[in-house]
């Protein structure tokens, strides 16, 4: 569908491209790479690496590859009330089709202590972004379509995403807006523009007794000329650890998540999304896989922060 909507703009000389940012179907074990304000909402460092493969089958089908870090600067000796800063990095490629970008961004937050054990952050990605066009993939019925005579490769400097972040033991809301500068990427198609995403997210942890919770939570994605996305999820846990669970994603997929930790500091995650939407008839599912890595040691509970549940 991506891939399709971006031939028809290069062939036409639309001004828009459609989904231009990655989708993710963990998006609880992934929401950092979502919002940059969650930067800082864990006791230690905390590494991700992630690959998806979307539509396997359907030709130009998108492929990304992702690797976050991010952690908290806390004054030594202050109790997990204090406010304090969150920071991090986060790298991504993502290709589809002719299409494909590079991202790096670093990010800062900051969280402030609205009331015992309520969190609110403000934060930030900034850096820099490759769009690329491989013009040899590209078939097109009149080769000198104007969209088509630029060299196929812009350095989008700055890119900038701001975020906000509301968190508790057991709930969360945030708000991220990607691609916020609108940039407009005057080597690839004709005026076209980086439209800005607009991504709300929302969940809750319910226990059922001290080793069991289930988890709903909901993620929205607006952006001009693309259809309203709505991920609605739920994952039952067990210590808070092991994870099963299931989404449903409007006019697309049903997808199924299985999270599981080993050795110490390790969790894998995985989700399997089956196509509902007419992609369906090609037998183009979706495959997604990240690895969380938290080299976290055992803290002073008068001293750890209030751990946001989208973290284990």
């Amino acid at each position: 569908m991506r891939t399709a909507a971006l031939t028809l703009f290069l062939a036409t000389g639309l001004a828009a491209m459609a989904q231009q940012t990655a989708q993710y179907t963990q998006n609880t074990f992934n929401m950092f790479a979502i919002n940059p304000a969650v930067a800082g909402s864990k006791d230690c460092l905390d590494v991700r690496l992630g690959y998806r493969q979307q539509w396997v089958g359907f030709p130009g089908a998108p492929v990304t590859g992702w690797a976050t870090i991010a952690g908290a600067i806390r004054p030594k000796g202050r109790p997990y009330r204090a406010n304090r800063h969150g920071i991090g990095a986060f790298i991504e490629a993502d290709n589809a089709g002719p299409l494909g970008y590079t991202s790096l961004q670093v990010a800062y937050a900051y969280h402030i202590q609205m009331r015992r054990d309520v969190f609110m952050s403000l934060g930030f990605f900034a850096g820099v972004r490759q769009e690329k066009l491989s013009l040899g993939d590209v078939n097109a019925d009149d080769n000198t379509d104007p969209a088509l005579a630029n060299n196929g490769s812009a350095l989008i400097l700055p890119d900038v995403t701001p975020g906000i972040w509301l968190y508790g033991k057991n709930t969360w809301a945030g708000l991220s807006i990607q691609q916020f500068l609108g940039n407009r990427v005057k080597e690839i198609g004709s005026d076209t523009r980086l439209s800005r995403v607009f991504i709300a997210s929302l969940g809750h942890r319910y226990r059922i007794d001290k080793s069991l919770s289930v988890v709903p939570s909901g993620l929205l994605r607006l952006a001009p000329g693309v259809p309203m996305s709505m991920d609605l999820n739920v994952m039952l846990e067990y210590k808070k650890k092991v994870g099963l669970g299931a989404t449903y994603r409007n006019q697309d997929a049903v997808a199924f998540m299985v999270k599981i930790p080993f050795l110490q500091y390790f969790t894998l995650g995985y989700s399997y999304d089956v196509t509902t939407s007419k992609l369906r008839a090609g037998g183009a599912n979706t495959h997604e896989i990240i690895l969380g890595i938290y080299p976290c040691s055992a803290l002073n509970p008068a001293k750890a922060i209030v751990r946001c549940p989208i973290f284990e």
